[in-house]
């Protein structure tokens, strides 16, 4: 894969992290040997990522799946009492639980979060989701609202979680969407919150993140795109006297020739497509999401089939290497990789890619 010429990037270390390994991980393919969760999976994972050197691992939070004949995230682990589980098992890893803002009361999520930061200081990360699948909205009873006052809701639910960290005495908030009176709770984060993460790519979505979060979360389209996108969520951030981090995915498929990988990804992302379940996902994401167009998510089709439309960097150790410099240098500080079978393809992974990307200057030593 060729890098952008001409392209500078200020990160000199590319965060890396999992992605979904509390549920069915995120493809929508019907091979055998997808990912799936069990207990001791995530925790030998976790174990296994930490000492491997990732930066972070991110669960998913859904309540129902893509239906089709391999039903994706039909099952996912709950990603609270998950993510207490790792960082009681880990020591240095940052471990982020997903929350939908519309589902938890903002004084049972400043709970959650200050409990986990109680039990891994300073590792706790908090991945806050605004609301996009109407029909888990319809299981709660929830009436889906439009979709910029969703992200005006999250705001406001997110007032209310920092003032409670921040406040020692009772307090009121009046608000448009929360009339609460005497709030008050203990304990509270030590360093006062937990690291804030938001996936955005509408107006929105990412004005909201620019404003309110240290990590804006989008989709990898292509990697002009996403240089572009970066020198605009860094502009605004500066504007708002903020630092803002980018953060992204990628479906990683890396094998000794290049000809191997191409022709799994070939096989994962068409041959063995859980069509249905692809069609429904799109279906939903054009109905409830307006992070793209219709056009778009058809048109990288395969791409939902492999890994939920994340962006495919696909070859052998160098390619793989070489592509995720290029993602170093459109500017993305951190990337959270998707495999189809974690424990699988992360050893080789660390064998095979990390040395490289040392060497590149891409990330530090283990340690450094």
């Amino acid at each position: 894969m060729k890098q952008i010429a001409g392209a500078a990037s200020e990160v000199d270390h590319l965060e890396f992290g999992m992605f979904g390994a509390n549920g069915t991980g995120t493809s929508m393919s019907k091979v055998p040997e997808r990912w799936y969760p069990t207990w001791e999976n995530n925790r030998d994972l976790a174990l296994a990522a930490e000492a491997a050197g990732l930066d972070f691992h991110i669960p998913f939070a859904r309540w129902r799946g893509y239906g089709g004949e391999s039903d994706p995230l039909g099952i996912t682990f709950d990603p609270i009492a998950w993510a207490a589980s790792l960082l009681a098992l880990t020591k240095k890893i940052t471990v982020f639980t997903t929350i939908h803002a519309p589902f938890t009361h903002p004084i049972i999520a400043a709970k959650h979060l200050a409990t986990l930061d109680q039990i891994g200081p300073g590792r706790v990360g908090l991945n806050v989701v605004s609301g996009w699948h109407g029909e888990e909205a319809a299981m709660f009873g929830i009436e889906q609202r439009e979709h910029d006052e969703r992200y005006e809701y999250t705001k406001e639910w997110l007032d209310v979680m920092l003032k409670l960290w921040s406040k020692d005495r009772p307090f009121h908030h009046e608000g448009r969407f929360f009339n609460l009176r005497d709030v008050i709770g203990s304990p509270k984060p030590r360093g006062g919150k937990v690291k804030l993460m938001s996936a955005g790519a509408s107006s929105a979505g990412r004005s909201f993140a620019i404003g309110h979060c240290d990590q804006l979360f989008t989709i990898l389209v292509s990697l002009e795109a996403c240089r572009a996108e970066v020198a605009k969520v860094k502009e605004a951030a500066a504007r708002a006297d903020r630092r803002v981090d980018v953060y992204t995915a990628a479906c990683v498929v890396c094998r000794p020739t290049r000809k191997e990988a191409e022709e799994y990804y070939e096989h994962i992302s068409k041959e063995m497509a859980d069509e249905a379940a692809v069609d429904n996902a799109l279906r939903l994401l054009g109905l409830d999401c307006r992070s793209f167009t219709p056009e778009f998510y058809a048109m990288f089709r395969s791409r939902f089939a492999a890994s939920h439309g994340h962006y495919p960097i696909v070859g052998d150790p160098s390619d793989v290497a070489e592509g995720l410099r290029s993602v170093r240098d459109a500017g993305v500080r951190g990337l959270s990789l998707c495999f189809m079978n974690f424990a699988d393809e992360l050893p080789y992974f660390r064998d095979e890619v990390m040395p490289r990307l040392v060497d590149m200057g891409v990330r530090r030593p283990a340690g450094g």
